[in-house]
């Protein structure tokens, strides 16, 4: 307990209950001089059936002739949170989550409760997670926001907690509350947001946009060090976005292999959950929460391919470059790989199915208007009308949003289903052209966005009309599993402290569909090889 937040010496070594101590067995005499030399009074031996149930390792208060769990509030300074919850101290089946209705000691903060940490390997178990859940996962007992006022005025209770909350829960992890994120899940800067504040993400001069929608999930896990994980979800870059500007990692799995139940969809072709968090290891833990772990090469078995996508890179950042370069380079080395380049338009031009034109750009125009943005627009139907039925008028919704839906209910049914069809042509042509037709594992290499400067008191318009071909629809359409790489930062002047600040750089490495552990463990073993970090602290530099 010597590493944990919650438990001290002063306070909860006075007295001691030992459990599992086999009957007949005696404590050594040195054991007890032990406990007394660091101020224990007094020591208990009991089985665990007389208190009831198992208990986990750690500090509890002995009130009444009874243990209590025993917390720790910490403020949640940056503002991620939306909601804190009264921990669940020992899961059950379809545990029911009730809100902690405290505030912080700052002004405008919340408090959140904060359970000790059980030690590492004690009767073979691994920590306990700390997590933190994106507001759009249905949480036993608790309403749903959405990060709007009006949804949350018509929400319910939860019957039952989404499927990747319960699998998390049921093997340990503490769920500790709900956290901000972009308005009805579409993009929202922090000066586009009406409702509720936007969170603040640590990194560089402190008044860097979030970005999102997964922000406060992101900024929460780059602020607090007493937070292991935070769930976000990822459409269009609502993971992956927050995961670079907040200077994290991301795990984003394939999309046919994680329930999606109890989960707000926007467009379930693309949806799909993502976990941030400050080490890489946590990835690997939450993954296996979430997937039925199938058998898995040694990476020293595989060959691999590294692509290099000249459509995407390089950007025009030299500083960033010389970054991702550096990356793909120990990728080569010590996966033993093959870097590709090409370009996807440029192949398209020289192998495109017959019958359809030469330019891809032409191919895919308007697809994503008449595919994601319709069925963005029909998944909110009910909440419009609920929300009309409720109060009167129509709900309240950003004004990016409005244009959003009306882009999308301006679609029709055949424009629809021909877009569809056009982007399942797309998305067999470039599983064919990335993966399946190689002999080898292959791995894409991508940047999440330009390194530079945008602050949050600064307008940051949203993109009104999105192409298939942006970099960020890349793992949507194939379905793909992806992982955000921390791999240094780069150097600005700020605006605010008129001195050098630093902004993360990331690089993103995609998988085949299917192929989630395998991609964790080609960059585990690159991290390991080229003896890169493989976590990143709190605070403004990922690497201070």
């Amino acid at each position: 307990m010597e590493e944990c937040d919650v438990y001290q010496k002063r306070y909860f070594l006075e007295g001691m209950i030992l459990t599992n101590v086999q009957r007949g067995q005696t404590l050594a005499a040195d054991f007890y001089d032990y406990l007394r030399a660091r101020g224990n009074k007094w020591l208990d031996v009991r089985d665990e059936k007389d208190l009831g149930e198992q208990l986990a390792p750690g500090p509890y208060l002995y009130y009444n002739k009874t243990l209590k769990p025993i917390c720790r509030l910490y403020d949640d300074k940056q503002r991620t949170f939306l909601t804190a919850l009264k921990p669940q101290l020992v899961w059950r089946r379809h545990a029911k989550f009730s809100q902690l209705k405290a505030g912080g000691t700052s002004y405008d903060c919340l408090a959140v409760a904060v359970p000790a940490r059980s030690p590492e390997n004690v009767n073979g178990a691994r920590r306990r997670l700390r997590v933190a859940v994106k507001d759009l996962y249905a949480v036993k007992g608790l309403k749903t926001s959405l990060n709007n006022l009006s949804y949350y005025g018509i929400s319910k209770n939860a019957y039952s907690s989404a499927a990747v909350v319960d699998s998390l829960a049921r093997d340990g992890a503490h769920i500790l509350g709900l956290t901000k994120l972009s308005s009805m899940i579409a993009r929202e800067e922090p000066m586009d947001a009406v409702d509720f504040h936007t969170a603040f993400n640590p990194r560089g001069d402190g008044y860097q946009s979030p970005a999102g929608s997964s922000s406060g999930s992101a900024a929460a896990v780059a602020s607090y060090d007493w937070l292991d994980c935070a769930l976000g979800t990822d459409t269009s870059g609502s993971g992956r976005r927050p995961a670079m500007v907040n200077g994290v990692w991301e795990f984003r799995p394939s999309h046919d292999l994680v329930n999606l139940s109890g989960m707000t969809l926007t467009y379930p072709r693309f949806d799909t959950p993502c976990v941030f968090s400050r080490e890489f290891k946590h990835l690997g833990t939450v993954a296996r929460s979430w997937i039925p772990a199938g058998p898995v090469a040694r990476a020293t078995d595989q060959l691999y391919e590294v692509i290099y996508l000249n459509d995407y890179l390089p950007v025009d950042n030299p500083a960033q470059m010389k970054l991702i370069d550096g990356f793909v380079d120990d990728m080569r080395i010590h996966l033993g790989a093959v870097v590709t380049k090409l370009s996807i338009r440029q192949a398209w031009k020289d192998r495109h199915p017959a019958g359809l034109p030469e330019s891809i750009d032409d191919y895919l125009k308007d697809v994503i208007t008449q595919t994601y943005y319709h069925v963005f627009y029909d998944s909110t139907v009910d909440f419009r009308e609920d929300a009309e039925d409720h109060g009167g008028t129509p709900p309240y919704v950003i004004p990016f949003v409005q244009r959003r839906w009306d882009k999308g209910a301006a679609v029709t049914r055949a424009q629809y289903e021909e877009a569809t069809t056009k982007m399942s042509v797309y998305e067999d042509w470039l599983l064919d052209t990335l993966f399946l037709g190689r002999r080898t594992q292959a791995l894409v290499i991508l940047p999440v966005g330009n390194a530079t400067p945008n602050y949050r008191d600064t307008p940051s318009p949203s993109p009104e009309d999105q192409s298939a071909l942006d970099e960020l629809f890349l793992q949507p359409i194939l379905g793909s599993p992806d992982v955000v790489v921390p791999i240094g930062d780069v150097p600005y002047i700020s605006r605010i402290t008129h001195k050098v600040e630093y902004l993360p750089v990331v690089a993103n490495v995609v998988g085949a569909p299917g192929t989630d552990f395998q991609l964790l463990q080609a960059v585990e073993n690159v991290l390991k090889l080229a003896k890169r970090p493989t976590s990143v602290a709190t605070g403004p530099r990922m690497f201070p």
